[in-house]
């Protein structure tokens, strides 16, 4: 039930409204003050809840005897809901690009802090070197991406894989067993392990980005053709004195 609330909650389902609908899923018809009991909210509060999520379209009203019923919809309007939202946001995209392409500055440094923080500048990071067919070089900070991208990075490995990168790390047992598992020795070479650090650092078209992964990863991103070009031309020194 927990994780079906999470799961609610980021397709824009707030808390008490995921707690409700899911109740309502299992328990069938019901009315306000046996939600209210169920749930362990106030039945003013679960009254407000119901009436929310009617006007998303996931609950129904029926009244029986002077009091009122409520049933959920089928799930399957959640997916509608998520295809409605996707259908606002297209409409209102080109508008949006365009207006940050014209005030976008020729240095520009974004911040980006925690796992999502992390997947949406990855995700950003493939999508941009695909279309460009830009190159991706990296010196990494001992692998510690994947402890927070979990089951996502397979997906990025797929995905880097069908484009040209080069990648530096240190010289570990671990990180090379690592490195071979996910096929990606080709294009990897090593430093001395003295050099592990929780500092990496990715350059690809006109962007740097510095990572900083300890608790809670935190990745700083410059963009400017000028940072760029300077790392690439450091990061071909590091790479002709390291080994494979």
């Amino acid at each position: 039930m927990v994780e079906d609330e999470f799961v609610l909650e980021q397709v824009g389902l707030e808390k008490n409204e995921a707690k409700i609908y899911l109740l309502l899923i299992k328990l069938g018809e019901s009315s306000a003050v046996s939600l209210a009991r169920e749930s362990g909210l106030h039945r003013r509060t679960a009254y407000d809840v119901l009436e929310k999520l009617q006007k998303k379209g996931l609950v129904n009203l029926k009244i029986k005897k002077f009091v009122k019923h409520f049933s959920p919809t089928n799930p399957e309007a959640l997916e509608e809901m998520m295809k409605e939202k996707q259908r606002l946001i297209k409409d209102i995209l080109p508008k949006l690009s365009e207006q940050y392409k014209a005030k976008e500055k020729k240095i520009s440094i974004n911040i980006f802090e925690g796992i999502e923080g992390m997947k949406t500048l990855f995700s950003d990071l493939i999508k941009t070197c695909i279309k460009k067919k830009e190159e991706i070089i990296l010196i990494g900070a001992g692998l510690k991406t994947p402890n927070y991208m979990k089951h996502a990075f397979p997906h990025y490995i797929k995905q880097m894989n069908k484009m040209k990168w080069r990648l530096v790390e240190p010289d570990t047992q671990d990180i090379r067993e690592r490195i071979k598992e996910w096929d990606m020795d080709h294009s990897c070479r090593f430093l001395p392990e003295k050099y592990l650090s929780p500092m990496g650092i990715i350059a690809f078209a006109d962007r740097t980005i510095i990572m900083l992964l300890k608790e809670e990863p935190r990745l700083i991103e410059i963009r400017g053709v000028e940072y760029a070009n300077a790392f690439k031309n450091y990061f071909e020194i590091v790479w002709a004195s390291a080994k494979k």
